[in-house]
């Protein structure tokens, strides 16, 4: 039933294939439309899940977890720096970055709070009076006093070495993260040549990214297209191959993009392989069906002619529709596992590239019929080259070189799933977001000398409370100078840079007033920076850190520490984090006691379980795809045999591949986790492909081992290796990419296509040869 609708399909397609042409192009042009209004979506954090105890925490501490504020870093040096003449130009760019409506407010050299002794009095003030520049040599030796002297604005608004200032400018979310920082960059531009200046935080790195991903989609799909191209026409010979091949991918990568566009996927770190993917992969059904078609144009000659008639045309892609279908069923399995994620961004792209997929095997199967009943037949040198061409003549000898060697093969095999189960436990998980960038970018640049000036710019925070019904616990002096203990350990922790809490600033206090950096033994003056506190924290508009260190009753004391990966001088990883968070619980149990509870919290805090995340969406998805695929195969064969054959390749080139990461270093990420799911879908099509091959030829010359082997794998292995030679060369244009993983994904997924692709013609036909011999 099924052969006799395609069938039916078929006639009505070569009845009428001007029709539909113009229909395909009809939708072609609505999807090309909609795909220019694809969004492009440059938010790394945003990708990540959001944890919900994380979440939990946040709410409880007053943070709300769906509003993001994110940090603009504004960072300026100069040789006259502390002329008032430097620092009245900086806070005159200040101001105005402030004046903008995505800016919410500052934490500058000129507002940051500070404390000063009067007599035997206390004063909080800004560094600089009335929290702007200075305008007289007087104002600028006492601000010069002060931010020299202060221990917060030291690697918060000052370099140790007096070299540099800085400004934080917390802010809301743009829309558009390019037009907020060409509005920003403008600005700075009128300080002149005078300083040298540094931007970081998220806006600048989402600015880069996005302006990566745009130029990343037009130059893979450039270089895609013409490895096509070039990889058709040598195939084949002829022009047609290449044109038609390059229409199908062409139109199925605007049909998959215009879904995205209509369904509001965006196109980001991630989703970017999509569309090239999609050209790319979408070209392999064509390989199938034209090379069918040359090779049934020969059994349609008639006294050295080709019947007028194109049936066929029908005939080969009927003959061949079957191979073109389970491998596209295959694919689409095989990313379709990924709905089973964690991820977002992991499912939109298994959805996006599906729909791709599917596109491009209805183009092929309907499209490519349409527009071939519309040309000449091929040639019979043309017809030659696909049936005798070099190719074949030299598969066609590899059969009686597998049955020599088998023995040495299943040995290969056998050590290659040995050293995959000894390396499998080094595999690493982790996202390291800042070697995404190209070492030489300016924001990655920027990023490492202000780190390596200020500190860290990730900012976490570390609640300590006890039960309720303890009020002004924490305004206890002994149980203040055990939280003072722990706080120095803390300190000696490489990767905080800063930490602002309720002791750090009562020790500070204290050495003004008396001259040692201790807990005061005076009860006064820990109530006089506890009223202090409570004031600024009644302040609705008042975003100073010592508003934040406490809570009303003193129940809970709040420390918000500034981190970053000391080794590197730049952002911290998830690995590391891990290691610091599991190294700050560790003291906090050792040195605050039973009685009082601790928790790490804090939106940074979400990239803490994305290994985990990535761990197991990789291990679920891989083992669904798997289970599918094989129930697929094994239902379609109707044998279980014959299902777990097909899944032998391509598991040999992903345990290859899973080892060359382990000895390259390369981790498991957001985007190469995805690549033994591409390789299961995409490269069990070829072992599909030969099984189909081999039990027609089984059928044709039964009994007949070494003619069966022989004519599968000149028949089958010709588009195999053509289809191979195409996604592999189509999936190394990704080393163009400017990204780290998608550099990585593009190789270990043409890496594992071109070792499947192997397993296929070498380790297959050996398994069948002695399957075929047990069975006798």
């Amino acid at each position: 039933m099924h052969r006799s609708i395609v069938r039916r399909l078929l006639e009505f397609t070569l009845k009428h294939s001007i029709l539909i042409i113009i229909i395909i192009l009809t939708i072609t042009v609505i999807f090309g439309f909609l795909s220019l209004r694809v969004k492009i979506n440059p938010d790394v954090a945003g990708l990540i899940p959001k944890d919900e105890r994380i979440s939990r925490l946040m709410e409880k501490y007053g943070k709300d977890p769906e509003e993001e504020v994110d940090y603009l870093v504004l960072g300026v040096e100069a040789e006259d720096l502390f002329s008032i003449e430097k620092l009245n130009a900086y806070y005159d760019i200040i101001e105005k970055i402030e004046k903008h409506p995505i800016v919410r407010s500052s934490y500058n050299p000129f507002n940051l709070i500070t404390f000063e002794r009067d007599g035997k009095r206390l004063k909080i003030i800004p560094m600089s009076p009335e929290k702007r520049a200075p305008r007289t040599i007087e104002e600028l030796e006492q601000f010069k006093e002060r931010i020299f002297n202060d221990p917060f604005a030291k690697g918060l608004v000052i370099s140790e070495d007096g070299k540099v200032l800085c400004t934080f400018f917390p802010t809301f979310e743009p829309e558009d993260h390019m037009t907020f920082m060409a509005e920003i960059k403008e600005i700075i531009k009128e300080l002149g040549g005078g300083f040298k200046t540094y931007i970081t935080g998220s806006h600048a790195f989402e600015n880069v990214l996005r302006e990566y991903l745009l130029r990343d989609l037009s130059r893979l799909l450039t270089f895609a297209i013409i490895i096509i191209l070039v990889v058709y026409y040598l195939g084949f010979r002829a022009k047609r191959a290449a044109i038609i091949t390059m229409s199908v991918v062409l139109f199925g990568t605007i049909w998959c993009i215009g879904f995205m566009s209509l369904f509001g996927l965006s196109i980001s770190i991630v989703s970017i392989v999509t569309p090239p993917l999609v050209l790319t992969l979408g070209s392999s059904y064509c390989i199938h069906i034209l090379n069918q078609y040359y090779r049934e144009s020969e059994g349609h000659e008639r006294n050295g002619s080709i019947k007028t008639s194109k049936g066929w045309i029908g005939d080969a892609v009927a003959h061949i529709n079957k191979t073109v279908m389970m491998a596209a069923a295959t694919t689409v399995i095989g990313l379709g596992s990924l709905l089973a994620t964690e991820m977002a961004p992991a499912r939109e792209f298994g959805i996006a590239t599906s729909i791709g997929i599917i596109a491009c095997a209805l183009l092929s199967l309907f499209f490519i019929p349409a527009v071939l009943s519309l040309l000449k037949p091929p040639t019979s040198i043309q017809r030659q080259k696909v049936m005798e061409g070099i190719l074949s003549k030299g598969l066609k000898h590899l059969s009686s070189i597998i049955i020599r060697w088998k023995y040495i093969i299943i040995a290969f095999l056998i050590l290659v799933i040995i050293i995959f189960a000894i390396t499998l436990e080094y595999q690493q998980y982790k996202t390291d977001v800042v070697s995404y960038f190209p070492r030489g970018e300016k924001v990655i640049q920027d990023t490492s000398y202000l780190t390596e000036k200020i500190g860290g710019f990730q900012e976490i925070y570390l609640s300590i409370f006890v039960p309720e019904g303890q009020t002004n616990y924490f305004l206890q002096e002994d149980v203040l100078k055990r939280v003072s203990a722990f706080e120095e350990k803390l300190e000696e922790l490489p990767d905080i840079s800063n930490i602002f809490s309720f002791t750090s600033y009562l020790k500070n206090l204290n050495q003004i007033m008396t001259g040692e950096k201790t807990i005061p033994e005076n009860r006064g003056l820990i109530l006089l920076l506890s009223r202090y506190i409570k004031a600024f924290s009644e302040e609705a508009e008042r975003e100073d850190k010592i508003a934040n260190v406490a809570n009303s009753d003193f129940t809970r004391l709040d420390f918000s520490l500034w981190i970053f990966d000391h080794e590197t001088n730049n952002i911290i990883s998830d690995y590391k984090l891990k290691q610091l968070v599991n190294k700050i619980e560790q003291l906090a149990e050792e040195y605050l006691g039973p009685e009082i509870e601790a928790e790490l919290w804090g939106d940074h805090l979400r990239f803490l379980s994305l290994s985990e995340i990535i761990e197991r969406d990789q291990k679920v998805a891989t083992v669904i795809s798997l289970v599918l695929i094989f129930l697929l195969t094994s239902v379609a064969f109707r044998s279980i045999r014959f299902g777990l054959f097909s899944l032998i390749p391509l598991l040999t080139g992903i345990m290859l591949n899973f080892i060359f990461m382990v000895i390259a270093g390369i981790p498991m990420d957001m985007t190469t986790v995805m690549f033994s799911i591409v390789v299961i879908g995409v490269g069990v099509d070829n072992s599909i492909h030969f099984l189909i091959q081999f039990r027609h030829q089984r059928e044709l010359y039964p009994g007949d081992l070494n003619t069966i082997l022989s004519n599968t794998l000149t028949i089958a292995g010709r588009p195999i290796m053509l289809t191979t030679s195409s996604i592999v060369g189509g999936l190394l244009v990704f080393c163009f990419a400017s990204f780290q993983p998608i550099i990585y994904f593009g190789l270990l997924v043409a890496m594992a296509l071109f070792t499947a692709a192997l397993g296929t013609l070498v380790i297959l036909p050996v398994f069948l040869t002695l399957g075929w011999r047990a069975k006798g």
